[in-house]
């Protein structure tokens, strides 16, 4: 393996301040096709659709972006209380970004798919917008940036919304607001049983606390009310992407290790490691320290907050998107950079390469939002327990399909996890994002050691889903 790869952006603005279940898509195969339509269909909009095991559209509504964890989904509908009358396990999907361990546990199930449900509408007043559950992120973004608002968004635009805002939600406007959970105002949600719900803080406050962070165990967003804010005209990102060559590995970790005890609010470095096959002129110093280190390639320029998904591969199009195909993620949350721990799994993901070069596409992601936001909302004041970390840091093991090499992607990210894990101030303890969680630790590592929180959402999910029946991503029981 050649090549690091390291990202640079910042917001320039010269630098100065700046009806439930409704539209779902459907289908099943049970008992009797027959059956699911004439007992089901009655019930759904206008606009929904079944199909079952057969019907072309199908495989369509049952992809997801991993096979890693895939369900052994029999249907997609948008009855759970029809799930509980025919006794099946339920699941749904917004963007299908997930790939813990659990999902595959979900046999003869059926899949609620939530991409018609996609509204994206500004209040009148502009402090708020109303946002479906099926939204994805891509469509956020643009539908409230024609408005002149926005909102922290995940970065991948591909990926559903709210599912990304129940296990916290980083992104690029982090920076200044926070996480996706610390923007939303009120869900609707509908529970396991098949009922609807309002969350906020003053309906159902305990809930809503557990929603915002471990919300995949408790219910099925239907609609948020999230904050927005106002997009200055003049608003664009500034960016800058450096390639280097495997040597200066020690330097670009220390390098952004210093960067980070002095960054911004307004600037965000993001880093890739894999194999590889102009500059805003007013602010060159922003990225002088890296740019000294000797990149061997530079690409430079200007670009909207909309663009910046594209430039890290994470747009609609590029491979953060491509469906199918095992794509295993084992992330850590840290602090800072440990130097001789990134240089044992570049050591270690360079060799897996050569020895097996079926996983040439996958990578190493290093997210490093600024933490202001984040930091900036008390640490027990929602579900969400890592506030205190720095940067996200996650292998993702890809190939084309083949079982023989599933064992060996397995056992190749938990190494490179580990190793980071071991260059820790606290190596017994892994701090893992639920939106990533590879599933096979604790369900401390995510959603926090402290023993007030867990034993906290465990209390709720009992009160809340007392048949456990929300207990395919990511449980806590």
């Amino acid at each position: 393996m050649q090549f690091v790869a390291v990202a640079a952006a910042w917001a320039i603005e010269k630098l100065t301040p700046q009806k439930i279940l409704f539209n779902v898509g459907l289908a099943s195969l049970l008992t009797s096709q027959l059956s699911i339509h004439s007992e089901l269909g009655p019930k759904l909009s206008n606009n929904a659709s079944i199909y079952v095991r057969g019907d072309p559209q199908f495989p369509v509504y049952i992809k997801r972006w991993t096979d890693v964890g895939a369900p052994n989904i029999e249907a997609i509908v948008d009855w759970v209380r029809y799930a509980n009358m025919q006794s099946r396990p339920f699941i749904a999907r917004t963007g299908g970004h997930g790939s813990v361990q659990s999902l595959a546990g979900l046999k003869d199930g059926i899949q609620i798919d939530m991409h018609r449900m996609d509204k994206v509408e500004v209040s009148q007043d502009g402090k708020t917008a109303m946002v479906g559950g099926g939204a994805r992120v891509k469509r956020v973004i643009e539908e409230l940036r024609v408005a002149g608002k926005q909102t922290p968004t995940g970065i991948c635009e591909c990926v559903g919304l709210a599912g990304a805002g129940l296990g916290g939600g980083h992104g690029w406007l982090q920076r200044q607001y926070g996480l996706i959970i610390d923007q939303l105002v009120e869900a609707q949600i509908v529970l396991s049983n098949g009922s609807a719900a309002t969350v906020s803080a003053t309906s159902n406050p305990e809930f809503f606390w557990a929603f915002k962070g471990a919300g995949h165990n408790f219910g099925i967003v239907t609609e948020m009310k999230l904050k927005v804010y106002d997009v200055e005209p003049d608003h664009t990102w500034a960016y800058e992407i450096f390639i280097f060559t495997g040597d200066k590995l020690e330097e670009i970790s220390e390098t952004t290790n210093r960067m980070m005890k002095v960054q911004g609010p307004k600037t965000a470095l993001w880093a890739y490691m894999l194999k590889i096959p102009e500059i805003d002129p007013d602010h060159l110093e922003i990225a002088t320290p890296i740019r000294d280190l000797g990149p061997i390639d530079i690409s430079a320029g200007v670009s909207s907050l909309d663009a910046l998904a594209n430039l890290t591969f994470m747009g609609m199009d590029g491979p953060a998107c491509a469906q199918g195909g095992p794509s295993w993620r084992f992330p850590i949350r840290l602090k800072s950079y440990s130097v001789p721990a990134m240089r044992e799994v570049y050591d270690r993901l360079d060799q897996a390469i050569q020895t097996h070069p079926e996983f040439s596409n996958s990578v190493f992601i290093f997210e490093g939002y600024p933490t202001h936001g984040v930091k900036g909302v008390l640490h027990d004041s929602t579900a969400f327990p890592h506030r205190d970390d720095e940067i996200l840091l996650s292998p993702f093991i890809s190939y084309a399909p083949d079982p023989k090499l599933n064992s060996v992607a397995i056992a190749l990210g938990k190494a490179m996890r580990e190793d980071l894990l071991q260059g820790t101030e606290d190596p017994g303890k892994l701090r893992a994002y639920v939106n990533y969680a590879h599933g096979d630790k604790s369900v401390e590592a995510m959603y926090g050691y402290e023993e007030w929180r867990v034993e906290k959402l465990r209390a709720l999910k009992k009160q809340w889903d007392p048949e456990d029946r929300m207990r395919w991503y990511a449980p806590i029981v």
